[in-house]
């Protein structure tokens, strides 16, 4: 009996390593319906339970695309705010999870680790027009650039992704997360689950459809993985944050800056001192 149930564990595995090896990046703020930081995005906020729902649906709903188009290994980080909004109960059999912080510098990516990165709930970065909750990293950055070119949260995912031969194939977020995710990667699939239709209100998809467009999109982006070429980023790498004033303390914009030969050394610069 044992020695039956290894060789079905062995050709399981086999099984797995055929299709694209797909990891997930989530984030909160671009999920759709959610658009208030003082009831929707951190725990014991009143609405914070209702937006884990509507991430885990989105989640679920690109899991369930990737499986279809074939993927063979799917492992979601639990990307917004120290890994506090997802959970193993959340996710479906054979999906796995990447929680805890603080994050290192190669974004739990190494070398062709996967075929392809999806993006749910993501936003836009910091000083985007129409961008709805954007921010890069924290709501007191004004701007980060990576060799002078400006980039979001995705743009770093992507950045890091890149190093590792890792494409990013796919986004759902707001309109302006989708917009920034087209310059990085102009064939990516994308899903606007929203807009921005004031200074801080929103026009949302119904979840039903926006999980309908995720697993839609999912589905294609994995099928056509191998057609993406990742953002490659020739070194020496500066990578500069830009802060906003915080007065009294610092009543003026104060600017820091990372060095490295490569992006991830640039990255490890930068996290190491954090």
């Amino acid at each position: 009996m044992k020695q039956i149930l290894f060789s079905v564990l062995l050709v399981s595995s086999a099984c797995l390593a055929q299709g694209p090896r797909i990891f997930i990046v989530t984030d909160m703020e671009g999920a759709g319906g959610v658009n208030d930081s003082e009831e929707q995005l951190t725990p014991g906020q009143r609405r914070f339970k209702e937006s884990r729902r509507i991430l885990a649906g989105e989640v679920n709903a690109a899991v369930d695309g990737a499986r279809a188009a074939g993927a063979g290994e799917i492992v979601i980080w639990d990307g917004h705010d120290g890994s506090r909004s997802l959970s193993v109960e959340d996710l479906p059999s054979g999906a796995r999870l990447i929680q805890g912080k603080p994050t290192p510098a190669n974004y739990y990516l190494s070398e062709k680790l996967y075929d392809g990165i999806i993006f749910i709930g993501q936003h836009a970065m910091a000083g985007t027009r129409n961008g709805l909750l954007a921010h890069t990293q924290s709501f007191n950055v004004r701007r980060i650039a990576i060799n002078g070119k400006a980039v979001g949260e995705l743009g770093q995912v992507a950045a890091i992704a890149g190093y590792y031969d890792i494409p990013v194939i796919m986004l759902a977020g707001d309109q302006a997360a989708c917009d920034e995710m087209l310059d990085l990667q102009p064939k990516a699939a994308t899903v606007a689950v929203k807009r921005m239709t004031g200074k801080a209100s929103s026009l949302s998809l119904s979840h039903a459809d926006a999980k309908r467009l995720i697993e839609q999109a999912a589905q294609k982006a994995v099928a056509h993985a191998k057609e993406y070429a990742p953002w490659k980023i020739a070194g020496p790498v500066e990578m500069t944050f830009e802060f906003l004033p915080q007065p009294p303390q610092q009543p003026v914009a104060r600017t820091v800056s990372y060095k490295g030969q490569t992006v991830l050394e640039a990255f490890e610069a930068w996290l190491g001192k954090l």
